[in-house]
């Protein structure tokens, strides 16, 4: 009993290091991207403004910090911030939950129970593992004089890292992979985040 405390205080251990650390590192966040083209765009003019949903305005300060790290993203694309008079109007939507540690991110085999023996993580390392988090990034862009959406994209990404100032950009980046063309169907697009910044990986 005492060895698997040990062992059980060495995971925990582990795990606390991995948490601090990770910021630091290396990370490639891949995300399940969806995307479509539904009328033309003018490249050449690519400007546009925020539009924010009710709910979003009722909550103008969260809002105004995601429209904050979202710009320079949506620079790298193309579109451009405008003051006044933009070509399009784009909608950003944004989601962060914390969901059930999926087991198959940990599998063990296990013997003893009445069925035989299974693969999960034992109920007293649980505590142990590390959360997962899921991070969701819509984007809906607009004609700001026909009112018609011109391009949309989603991304979803599912992992351990809770820190939503560097996750969030990277998802983003995923769902605009393609534009202004729209992907051929579902894809994975993986971002890589480093000391220099988001760079894609195939």
């Amino acid at each position: 009993m005492r060895e698997f405390m040990r062992l059980a205080l060495r995971l925990g251990l582990l795990v606390c290091i991995a948490a601090l650390t990770g910021c630091a590192s290396t990370r490639l966040i891949d995300s399940d991207v969806r995307s479509f083209r539904t009328g033309s765009l003018d490249l050449a003019a690519a400007s546009y403004q925020f539009e924010r949903l009710p709910s979003q305005q009722a909550d103008a300060a969260a809002q105004t910090e995601r429209e904050h790290w979202a710009t320079p993203v949506l620079q790298r694309v193309g579109l451009t911030l405008a003051s006044q008079s933009p070509r399009y109007t784009l909608q950003l939507g944004v989601a962060t939950e914390q969901v059930p540690r999926n087991d198959q991110f940990f599998p063990r085999r296990w013997n003893g129970f009445p069925l035989g023996p299974v693969f999960a993580a034992p109920p007293m390392l649980w505590p142990l593992e590390p959360s997962l988090y899921r991070f969701q990034v819509q984007v809906l862009l607009r004609d700001a004089q026909n009112r018609e959406v011109v391009y949309e994209a989603s991304a979803q990404h599912t992992g351990p890292w809770s820190d939503q100032a560097h996750i969030l950009p990277a998802v983003l980046l995923a769902a605009m992979r393609d534009f202004p063309n729209q992907a051929s169907g579902p894809s994975n697009v993986k971002v890589e985040i480093g000391p220099l910044g988001m760079e894609l990986r195939p």
